[in-house]
């Protein structure tokens, strides 16, 4: 996760907006790109209320440190937990949540939109190691089902995440990653813990990084494009990884 770009998307979208007050959303543990990290990051650059799924988040986050004004779910006979930590129950009236909808940043703070147009950098980039290179003959069946065979003597190259880390499997024959910027389509049926490149003639060995998806600058597919080849909202899509994907948090593009 890359906190520098989630700072500036931030910034960009509550200076070009004009909103007063920003709010950003971290429900479902930041759209996935973890709690706690995107709190302290929004709240350093410039938001001024955050928006959780439960209680429990929004508990969290007070005791991780987070000053901001919170909106969260409570339960009656939660309110007095809530009020004595500072945390706001929502109003679920009309004018409220209308009110909430105009300081909401979206998922542009995430780079997964572009309100407006402006272009918002993607913060998340999903990354994986290549497990295994094989070379195959014309006709070999690829992974569960044979969905996809080899049209000609090429190189396969196993990847090491897949369905139970949230990777969508209708992903399946109809997206790429990258090896070294170089994109590659995935091929077969993902499978629980696994996926498959064919990489041709191009050079690949065990422990190399694949991108699944991530910054177009750098040569990989984005979230959206993913989103859009899998059929759900970019949000979605990232929200939905699993607690194996370990989220690594850069400023300056090292860990803080």
């Amino acid at each position: 996760m890359d906190l520098d770009a989630l700072s500036r998307n931030v910034e960009l979208l509550s200076d070009a907006l004009g909103v007063d007050r920003p709010l950003v959303d971290l429900r479902a543990s930041a759209y996935g790109h973890g709690l706690l990290p995107v709190a302290l990051a929004s709240e350093a650059a410039g938001a001024a209320a955050l928006r959780v799924s439960s209680l429990a988040e929004a508990v969290a986050l007070r005791d991780g440190g987070v000053t901001l004004e919170l909106l969260s779910p409570v339960a009656a006979s939660d309110s007095a937990l809530a009020s004595g930590r500072d945390i706001r129950p929502l109003d679920e009236s009309f004018e409220a949540q209308d009110a909430a909808a105009r300081r909401d940043l979206g998922a542009g703070v995430y780079g997964l939109a572009a309100p407006a147009g402006l272009a918002t950098a993607p913060v998340m980039t999903l990354a994986a190691e290549v497990i295994a290179v094989k070379s195959v003959d014309a006709g070999t069946g690829v992974s569960y089902g044979y969905t996809y065979r080899a049209p000609r003597t090429t190189t396969i190259a196993l990847v090491s995440i897949g369905y139970a880390d949230g990777v969508p499997r209708l992903a399946s024959n109809t997206t790429t990653a990258t090896i070294a910027g170089v994109a590659h389509p995935v091929v077969g049926r993902i499978a629980m813990d696994q996926l498959v490149l064919d990489i041709g003639a191009a050079g690949a060995a065990p422990g190399d990084t694949v991108t699944i998806f991530g910054d177009a600058a750098a040569g990989a597919a984005t979230a959206v494009e993913w989103a859009l080849r899998t059929r759900r909202l970019p949000g979605n899509l990232t929200a939905g990884l699993g607690r194996r994907v370990e989220r690594v948090f850069l400023r300056g593009g090292v860990t803080p």
